[in-house]
């Protein structure tokens, strides 16, 4: 219904737009799961008792509870509390996208995840409606935590994972868990620095590539196509014919995607004879693979360069950030297919070719 596999995932619409959409239907199908029920009970879970295990829990590993701070979205209420100050560091208005370390268990549980080892970091567009679980974006957001600190964060089933049929992972997340997470703000960054961040990382591949040598691309297969702001960048790799793509124009492309900088794994792919379709000009596929498309001719295979802004922007951020995780949660309609594969500000990397033009 809202939701295409991801080798039709070039909608312009399945942006932005439609990860709020996932993320409404996620919220209102987890509120209804938890709260609808008056004497709601499952897999060890009550939700009346929700503050008295929680301050239990904290009080049984010494935790002062008067730090603790209770918050709510609707009706569900939710709690964190400071581990480590840092009131010089940096707060959230002076940046919107973070990078976290963090750590998760069941609230009075084992350790399920984690993501704290060496200089790893995990990054997401914080505000944006793209982080699941769906609480803790609201969570981070009301507890105004700041660079170099470190939070905590308790969310009920209604606004962590409910009842989801998760899969595999069900074993590492029950139904209706509380989940007790752990972050430590390593760092912000503005999203309006981004693309020129981008830019410079697409410039790197450029030079380490060899792109612009003409002794490695002789002849018209050295041409390189920058948009004005360098956030789309193509190399054509056999020029050979001159034929365009005009608007309202039907367009069969065949392509392999990748990142920027892995060409180990493939994300995504379609060929001669299952390309993809698109009308170019009506607003059908993100915004650098139509300017791109626009330049490219046919049978003309084409190295295609997008920044995020143009791609897929935010995406969507998982935690744990486990790749069959997110699967799971496409398959309960909790974020865009194309969300399973792409990751929060990914740079893409296609191998184009247009096959036909009608």
């Amino acid at each position: 219904m809202f939701f295409k596999k991801l080798n039709c995932v070039f909608i312009l619409n399945l942006g932005r737009s439609t990860i709020w959409l996932c993320q409404s239907i996620l919220v209102l199908s987890l509120f209804n799961s938890c709260s609808d029920q008056e004497d709601f009970t499952e897999e060890g879970y009550d939700y009346k008792t929700f503050e008295v295990n929680v301050f239990d829990q904290l009080t049984n590993v010494g935790i002062d509870t008067l730090a603790v701070t209770k918050a709510s979205i609707g009706l569900d209420s939710y709690y964190y509390y400071p581990i480590t100050s840092n009131s010089s560091g940096k707060g959230q208005e002076e940046g919107n996208i973070l990078s976290i370390k963090y750590q998760i268990s069941i609230l009075g549980g084992d350790t399920i995840a984690f993501y704290n080892l060496g200089g790893e970091i995990f990054s997401f567009g914080q505000g944006m409606n793209a982080l699941i679980p769906v609480g803790l974006d609201f969570a981070i957001g009301q507890s105004d935590i700041r660079v170099g600190e470190e939070y905590n964060y308790i969310l009920p089933p209604a606004l962590a994972y409910g009842d989801l049929d998760l899969g595999d992972f069900q074993a590492i997340i029950p139904k209706n868990s509380i989940l007790n997470i752990q972050i430590k703000l390593v760092a912000l960054t503005a999203l309006f620095d981004i693309p020129a961040t981008q830019s410079l990382e697409i410039n790197e591949y450029i030079n380490d590539t060899a792109l612009n040598d003409t002794s490695v691309w002789s002849g018209n297969d050295g041409f390189i196509y920058r948009s004005s702001s360098s956030r789309l960048v193509m190399k054509v790799l056999d020029s050979s014919f001159l034929v365009s793509p005009v608007e309202g124009n039907t367009v069969s492309l065949s392509y392999v995607l990748y990142d920027l900088n892995d060409s180990s794994a493939v994300i995504d792919r379609r060929t001669i004879v299952d390309p993809f379709l698109f009308t170019l000009g009506v607003d059908e596929i993100i915004p650098g693979l139509d300017e791109a498309v626009r330049n490219m001719h046919l049978n003309e295979p084409t190295l295609i360069l997008l920044t995020s802004d143009i791609a897929y922007q935010e995406s969507a951020a998982v935690i744990p950030n486990y790749e069959g995780l997110r699967q799971a949660l496409v398959s309960a309609q909790g974020i865009p297919a194309y969300a399973a594969e792409i990751e929060p500000f990914q740079i893409l990397r296609f191998e184009a070719s247009i096959e036909k033009i009608d």
